[in-house]
């Protein structure tokens, strides 16, 4: 094709006929573009007949669904089709695991947020290792690892083997998730500033408490709430700098209990908590708390995702009168704002099991998802459908993900199956571009500035560390996530009891926790 334009260019001499062909050239290419897909399905296809490849895989209660648009279109590209098993109603994932594992029915392809137990399976030799296909059929894997090798690493298990290919969040170009909110509204409402450090934020809670922000005369506000229960105590904590886990701290492994700062966390938000600052039910509410609190006009602010916190601003405009919910600095607490919640660098991922009945094409679906077009397709959906390009061709969502009156643009992308939970990497371009402007401003200033706690590496374990922290982790976590809430709700008073706890944790086994995670994290730092 470029040979016939050279030629005719070189016996075309006359400026008439020149622009007259630049515009017929230009109306063809045009043609050639909209009849010719950008991805030829040709090149992608990996079986010459339908492959059907069965999957467990559940990621934001939505259990895999082949019927959306995403996977409809990668067994266009592919010719392989993945197939859901066990219930739809069972949305899960531990228990569906659990479940599988204990029949003893494998599905060829395992989707797991866990990357721990799929490693676990892996060493008992119920999953594949991936090196080898990876080296032999994966150019499009390969050629990643060798361009991020951070993301490599976290591919390695304990023992050298890949067993399973991670969901990667686009780490690099963004770190952070989550940020503090606050209502601008109400503290118009009551002649009140941003709050600045940890004790403007506590008066600013006081106010909202007793002051009536929402002005409907009944002391109904709920100064601070959650609607993740599982990351109450780490984000009230965190925002003091303090841990509930293990962390790194100038390479040493610590366990954030045992140290003073969380001494002095605790003890303030068990004061706000008597004062009623915190939700009294903030343990007990479900995943929907943040939608009905803010659609009553009840909650003055919250520590959550920007892009869907962001969101309301538009949903509620109508609903609730000058609503305006803003992300703000953490308050300054000792010379430094903390924002506990940072992206890892991924979550979770998909392996192939042993008993697949043909690995080699499955590791070339798993490649399919690295090359442009799965890369696309993963983050954006279909051309056309969810989104479209702009003359620049940056890509933008359609009105049908924009515009729908009844679900986020998240919801919407969701339930296409973009971003559902494969081993690949995120584009957070695809964020940007749902995202309100506000959100994306803020996520890059707690990057820029500094706030963002990062969390520690995940970090991979022999069948013996493994098998020790099993019994020993779950009983840590359960011990203190129950005792932070019995001394927030006032169950237990903490100064009388912090001593018998640390004693309880070392009966655990925290010591040896510590022990074979500073083992861990040594060998994450010397992996290749």
């Amino acid at each position: 094709y470029d040979k016939i334009i050279l030629v005719k260019w070189q016996f075309i001499e006359r400026k008439g006929e020149i622009m007259i062909l630049k515009k017929t050239l230009f109306i063809l290419l045009e043609i050639i573009f909209f009849i010719i897909p950008t991805y030829s399905q040709d090149n992608l296809k990996i079986t010459d007949k339908p492959l059907e490849v069965t999957i467990l895989a559940i990621h934001n209660d939505l259990v895999f669904n082949e019927n959306w648009s995403v996977f409809k279109e990668a067994f266009k590209d592919t010719n392989i089709k993945l197939k859901g098993i066990g219930s739809k109603n069972l949305a899960d994932e531990i228990q569906a695991f659990n479940l599988m594992i204990t029949f003893g029915e494998l599905p060829d392809i395992i989707s797991l947020s866990q990357g721990d137990k799929l490693e676990e399976l892996g060493m008992n030799g119920k999953i594949l290792p991936l090196n080898d296909l990876i080296d032999k059929y994966a150019p499009n894997i390969k050629a990643f690892f060798e361009k991020y090798p951070r993301y490599k690493k976290d591919a390695i298990s304990a023992d050298g083997n890949i067993y399973f290919i991670p969901d990667y969040y686009d780490w690099y170009a963004m770190r952070a998730s989550q940020g503090l909110y606050i209502r601008r509204d109400w503290l118009n409402n009551l002649n009140l500033k941003v709050p600045n450090t940890m004790e403007e934020f506590y008066k600013t809670l006081k106010a909202f408490k007793t002051q009536d922000p929402n002005g409907n005369g009944i002391p109904d506000e709920i100064p601070y709430f959650e609607r993740n229960t599982e990351f109450v105590e780490k984000e009230l904590l965190g925002l003091f700098g303090a841990e509930i886990s293990f962390y790194i701290d100038e390479n040493k492994v610590k366990f954030g209990p045992k140290e003073e700062r969380f001494k002095e966390a605790i003890r303030e938000v068990i004061k706000w908590y008597s004062e009623e600052l915190i939700d009294s039910e903030i343990f007990t509410r479900g995943f929907q708390t943040r939608d009905y609190i803010l659609k009553n006009n009840l909650g003055g602010a919250t520590f959550d995702w920007f892009s869907s916190t962001s969101t309301y601003n538009t949903s509620l405009k109508e609903e609730v009168n000058n609503f305006e919910f803003i992300a703000i600095d953490p308050p300054l607490y000792k010379g430094k704002r903390y924002a506990p919640d940072a992206r890892p660098t991924y979550l979770g991922g998909w392996g192939i099991t042993k008993s697949a009945q043909d690995p080699i094409s499955i590791i070339k679906y798993f490649d399919y998802w690295f090359s442009p077009k799965g890369y696309e397709l993963a983050n954006w959906g279909i051309e056309g459908d969810t989104f479209l390009r702009d003359i620049d061709g940056n890509k933008y969502f359609t009105k049908k993900v924009m515009k729908d009156k009844n679900r986020t643009p998240l919801q919407v992308l969701r339930e296409e199956g973009v971003q559902f939970r494969i081993g690949g990497p995120q584009d957070y371009e695809y964020e940007k571009a749902w995202g309100e402007t506000d959100a994306n401003f803020w996520m890059k200033r707690y990057t820029q500035e500094g706030f963002l706690v990062e969390p520690m590496p995940t970090l991979k374990y022999t069948l013996a560390e493994n098998e020790k922290l099993q019994t020993i982790k779950p009983k840590l976590n359960t011990f203190v996530k129950d005792m932070c809430q019995r001394w927030i709700l006032g169950v237990e008073d903490f100064d009388t009891t912090y001593d018998n706890f640390l004693k309880e944790l070392k009966h655990i086994g925290l010591d040896e926790a510590l022990e074979i995670n500073q083992k861990a994290y040594e060998r994450f730092i010397s992996s290749n």
